[in-house]
C-alpha cells in the first residue's frame, strides 16, 4: 500500500515538474508582427491572364465473359462555366451503366447526372 502511494506521489511530482519546466509561451513572441520584406517580390500586374479551354471527357469501361454477361459503363464530364481568372469552374457530369447478357439477361440501364464545382487555391 505504501509503495503504491509513493509511486503515485512520484508520478504527480514528475508531471508537475514537467509542466513548470516547459511553460506555455507568450503568444506575442510566437508571431512576428513586423516581418522582413521578401528578397524577391514578383510583379504580376503586367501579366495578362489567358483562359485555358478545358476539354470534354468521355470514359468507358466494361468487362465480363460470355457465360456471366458483360458490364458496360460510360462516364462523361463537360465544362460548363469557368471564371475569368480560371479559379472557379463548374462541370456537368453524366453516367450510364448496364449489364448485358448472362444467365439473367439484360439489366435495366442506369443513368445518372450531376455537377462538379471546383475552386483552385
Amino acid at each position: 500500500m505504501k509503495s503504491s502511494i509513493s509511486l503515485l506521489l512520484l508520478g504527480l511530482a514528475c508531471i508537475c515538474s514537467c509542466s513548470w519546466a516547459y511553460p506555455y509561451p507568450d503568444p506575442r513572441e510566437i508571431v512576428n508582427l513586423e516581418p522582413e520584406p521578401l528578397a524577391y517580390a514578383p510583379d504580376f500586374g503586367d501579366v495578362s491572364l489567358h483562359r485555358v479551354r478545358r476539354q470534354f471527357q468521355l470514359n468507358g469501361g466494361g468487362g465480363g465473359s460470355p457465360k456471366q454477361g458483360f458490364d458496360l459503363n460510360l462516364n462523361a464530364r463537360v465544362p460548363v462555366w469557368q471564371s475569368n481568372n480560371g479559379r472557379h469552374s463548374f462541370d456537368a457530369t453524366g453516367q450510364y451503366g448496364q449489364h448485358l447478357g448472362g444467365p439473367y439477361g439484360n439489366s435495366r440501364p442506369q443513368f445518372g447526372g450531376g455537377g462538379v464545382y471546383t475552386y483552385r487555391f
